[in-house]
């Protein structure tokens, strides 16, 4: 496979990027395997994962380790900080920083009366989750400069390696659960695969991510196999928006070239030939005694894509914190009832429904931000092929109607929005 040739066609920049002026090759390769592994890290939840087997291993660790890395680099390329920090996305960050240092400073200890049902503690432990949010926007930010100045798009083929190990993991996850974590896990979800992420939502949006930068790497021909092993997995998380936003990418790909016409052929043959299992595949999730308490929870968000009801103990709890959300907005609209009230409420979720959650914590301003990184990820042009480009911001406009989690627990979203928001010259 000729990736060089590949990357050329595929990526907003030319292959050998902005090289480091002066800067030996074995510091260009140490940015490059560096960049590599922190992305393969972030979109395995590595840092989230070992934390999960061993409590006192904080994920925390991990991304201090990256920025201690990437430090020496940093300052060998800060004639581009300037250049950087005035970027859109960067502009956005900031931005989003500024308000929530202005709730920040506005909470008390004493927590908000009214809004939450939790201890005294409340105060403290809401400060502590905006305060990591921030950090983890901080963060990208940090990720965003590495991946701009880096010399070479080698790093990139970190999601060759990711797209392998995410599907497998999930897959096995679902023949074997326990194994890779005890099922009483906080997160997780009996009978829904999640892997390293614990959360089967999270999985399901990291294994799209991860196609669709693999995807960029990868000649025509490779493409539609990635796309099937990516939706088997999907498939096992049983994560509803997850699949349908899989076909939603698939046709957007194929009107967009980026897959070919005979992808339509035999993605169809495999779907007709899965519905003929459909039965099976209900026996074999019933058969399965570790799935016993789970079962029918599965088994109706199978049938939702046959019935299209959202009758489901899911959907209905999801139905209720959408009107609390909404509720909320309606009685703060301007600024917004607080940075993490949506977290930290007489409901047992957030809203799962990123673009409401905005407005209920941030009102307008959070509209107002939502709808600029929209723009800001289409005005991106990371990806030459503006089907890729595409795909992801149909991802992100669709997957945040159904997930609160971009800015807080799964950081692959914010390394995506720093990667595909780049604007080449």
């Amino acid at each position: 496979m000729n990736f060089r040739r590949n990357e050329q066609q595929v990526f907003g920049a030319r292959a050998d990027g902005t090289a480091l002026q002066g800067g030996s090759h074995v510091l260009r390769w140490y940015h490059t395997l560096l960049l590599g592994a922190s992305l393969t890290a972030i979109y395995l939840n590595l840092p989230v994962y070992l934390y999960v087997l061993n409590p006192s291993f904080l994920p925390k660790y991990i991304f201090y380790g990256i920025f201690i890395l990437a430090l020496p680099l940093m300052l060998l390329r800060r004639a581009d900080l300037g250049e950087y920090m005035s970027s859109p996305f960067v502009l956005w960050a900031l931005s989003f920083l500024l308000i929530n240092f202005i709730h920040l400073q506005s909470f008390s200890l004493a927590g908000d009366v009214g809004v939450s049902n939790f201890s005294d503690n409340y105060g403290e432990a809401r400060r502590s989750m905006v305060s990591t949010r921030s950090q983890y926007i901080l963060f990208a930010v940090i990720l965003g400069f590495i991946a701009y100045t880096c010399a070479e798009k080698y790093y990139l083929r970190a999601f060759w390696l990711i797209m392998l190990v995410l599907p497998a993991a999930v897959l096995f996850d679902f023949a074997q659960p326990g194994v890779l974590y005890p099922v009483d896990t906080d997160g997780a979800v009996l009978g829904r695969a999640a892997a390293m992420f614990i959360n089967p939502t999270m999985a399901g949006e990291a294994i799209l991510h991860a196609f669709l930068f693999a995807c960029a790497l990868a000649p025509t021909r490779y493409r539609v196999p990635l796309f099937i092993l990516a939706g088997a997995a999907i498939v096992v998380t049983f994560s509803r928006s997850s699949i349908i936003a899989w076909v939603l990418i698939f046709m957007i790909l194929v009107c967009m070239n980026t897959l070919p016409k005979s992808a339509m052929f035999w993605t169809a043959l495999i779907f007709a030939v899965s519905l003929l299992f459909v039965g099976h595949f209900q026996s074999y999730l019933d058969s399965r005694q570790d799935f016993e308490d789970a079962s029918s929870n599965l088994l109706s968000r199978l049938n939702f894509f046959s019935s299209f009801k959202f009758d489901d103990d899911s959907s209905e709890e999801r139905a209720a914190v959408i009107k609390a959300g909404w509720d909320m907005f309606l009685q703060n609209p301007v600024f917004g009832a607080g940075a993490g009230s949506t977290h930290f409420w007489l409901h047992r979720g957030s809203t799962h429904n990123q673009l409401l959650s905005l407005a209920a914590e941030y009102g307008l301003f959070g509209v107002g931000l939502w709808v600029w990184l929209l723009v800001i990820l289409w005005k991106g042009n990371f990806f030459k092929d503006r089907g890729l480009q595409g795909a992801m911001v149909f991802l992100f406009a669709f997957m945040s109607l159904f997930t609160h989690l971009m800015f807080d627990g799964a950081f692959n979203w914010l390394a995506t929005f720093a990667l595909i928001s780049r604007r080449y010259k």
